[in-house]
């Protein structure tokens, strides 16, 4: 049984990498990547969408936020190599600049607290 139910009902599938242990590889439907929980952030390090254009990269961000939101850990998307990919994060999926090539949206419980 999922936690949630996403746009196009897919589910979450998630293993140990196998080039790094302490990083995941994820599928969710026609798109796969990996994450990891690095210095206290749920980290989206790369995300690759097999047929773009089908919706699913919708529900990588629902899984991605609702465990973000789930865990009060920020959710970060490093080092992009894509520019229309991070202004699209940028303009429409409500993540701002951070640190040199990465972008962040807030969902850690200090940052809910510090804006009351």
């Amino acid at each position: 049984m999922n936690a949630i139910q996403t746009k196009h009902n897919l589910d979450f599938l998630a293993a140990p990498w196998h080039r790094d242990k302490r990083v995941m590889a994820f599928k969710v439907g026609t798109c796969h990547g990996q994450y990891a929980f690095i210095e206290g952030k749920l980290s989206l390090i790369s995300v690759i969408n097999e047929v773009p254009g089908n919706g699913h990269l919708d529900d990588v961000f629902e899984w991605f936020e609702y465990a973000a939101r789930v865990q009060g850990v920020d959710l970060v998307i490093t080092e992009f190599f894509n520019d229309r990919f991070k202004e699209h994060c940028l303009k429409k999926r409500g993540f701002s600049s951070y640190g040199k090539n990465d972008v962040i949206k807030r969902f850690s419980k200090v940052k809910e607290v510090a804006n009351g």
